[in-house]
């Protein structure tokens, strides 16, 4: 007798149950046991990775598209036309420091290249001939511009005598950048030309009138613009 039928037959024994009623009892036990337990499916589980995947593939595509239509690191929001002559007045007011020093142009250049300089940035071919003083990284409201100073004109044995500046940018730093043809101005009584080649805003300058600097600038088509309207320092 199963350990089943011994506790049923015990438990209705002691109460005087006749056995045709426990081998029914044990009977309905044995058909249910056989049915086996019955399961309750539960509901699956709701799986968020894949919501939370599409979502995050949706943050980044809009993000990609914005950055096409409105680069972020590209996008340039100072000025050239507005800024950078003002500042280089300012600048040269203090006096540059000139950490790197050498009378060699393509040395200076090298330097400034290491520095972050455009890589396509040249010595313009007017100011090669001439010997160089010293070059800086010039910061023009959070932007970087290229400094060489080259001489037009030594006094012997002294650190004197007649400069005139190159400075260059990279045209994504900056809006309103100049077109290839130089363009001139003078301004507190430092005369500047300016053109684009490529990627890279050259920006000549020296304190002297502007027929001393134009002779070192080369125009493309062998005419000299207007000079832009003199602004003043604020």
């Amino acid at each position: 007798m199963s350990d089943l039928r011994q506790q049923i037959q015990k438990h209705y024994d002691a109460q005087a149950l006749p056995a045709a009623r426990a081998d029914a009892i044990l009977v309905e036990g044995r058909a249910a046991a056989e049915g086996g337990e019955k399961v309750i499916a539960l509901p699956p589980r709701r799986s968020f990775l894949p919501r939370l995947l599409m979502t995050m593939a949706a943050s980044v595509a809009v993000f990609l598209a914005l950055n096409w239509m409105f680069p972020i690191h590209n996008r340039a929001t100072v000025s050239y036309a507005q800024v950078f002559a003002p500042r280089v007045v300012e600048f040269m007011g203090v006096g540059p420091k000139l950490p790197k020093k050498s009378q060699d142009p393509e040395e200076l250049r090298v330097w400034l290249l290491a520095q972050g300089a455009p890589a396509e940035f040249q010595i313009p071919a007017k100011l090669r001939p001439l010997k160089s003083f010293g070059c800086e990284v010039v910061d023009v409201h959070g932007r970087p511009a290229y400094l060489t100073c080259f001489w037009t004109e030594k006094k012997p044995g002294v650190d004197d005598g007649s400069l005139v500046h190159l400075l260059v940018a990279k045209r994504a730093d900056f809006k309103d950048v100049p077109p290839a043809t130089p363009q001139f101005r003078e301004l507190s009584g430092w005369s500047f030309a300016a053109w684009s080649e490529g990627d890279v805003i050259y920006t000549m300058t020296a304190k002297a009138p502007l027929e001393q600097l134009q002779k070192f600038v080369a125009s493309a088509d062998g005419r000299w613009r207007p000079v832009l309207a003199a602004a003043s320092l604020r």
